[in-house]
């Protein structure tokens, strides 16, 4: 006599198989959308750098710093950097949320955008733009922003004088020092 499958065996085991078929396809399709977020705050968090780094690199070689208040969220922020995207020396630089809720960086080489012989360069930074504002005080800028997909950017910014000042204070200080200290030696 042959040993043989019966029929309910086979009826098991096909039930077992299709439910392990099944709990793998689950597994499959939560790790894809974990991955997809895990792709899309990644994007995001890229664009969000790239942003402070070009924030950053702006205010940090700027040679002037102004803000024109446009309305109750956002302000134009214009300055002469001597950082630059597009090989200009010195150029003006203008950040400006228009109505579509995209912030513009607008390069130019002049102070005022030439628009008749096109000698400015603009690139749409981030959508979704809810607030943009620059506060300052005594020489110093704080930087907000809020934007949908991004965490709210809070960009403190000292400006190299500031920073070459402070430093000249605590040489001017560690050089009194060191006299006052020499002189009560020699006494």
């Amino acid at each position: 006599m042959k040993k043989a499958f019966t029929l309910i065996e086979l009826m098991i085991s096909i039930l077992l198989l299709a439910l392990i078929v099944t709990f793998l396809y689950q597994s499959v399709a939560q790790l894809q959308r974990s991955n997809q977020q895990f792709l899309k705050k990644s994007e995001e968090n890229s664009a969000r750098e790239a942003l402070l780094k070009l924030l950053y690199n702006d205010f940090i070689n700027a040679i002037s710093v102004e803000k024109q208040n446009e309305s109750p969220h956002f302000d134009v922020i214009s300055l002469q950097t001597q950082n630059s995207l597009h090989n200009m020396s010195q150029p003006y630089v203008s950040y400006r949320v228009y109505h579509d809720e995209v912030l513009r960086r607008v390069e130019s080489p002049t102070e005022k955008i030439d628009f008749i012989n096109m000698h400015f360069r603009f690139n749409d930074m981030i959508k979704g733009v809810k607030e943009l504002r620059l506060y300052e005080s005594k020489g110093h800028h704080l930087l907000y922003l809020k934007a949908e997909g991004i965490d709210d950017i809070y960009l403190d910014l000292l400006p190299p004088t500031f920073l070459s000042q402070k430093q000249e204070k605590k040489d001017t200080r560690s050089v009194n020092d060191d006299t006052n200290g020499s002189q009560g030696q020699e006494g």
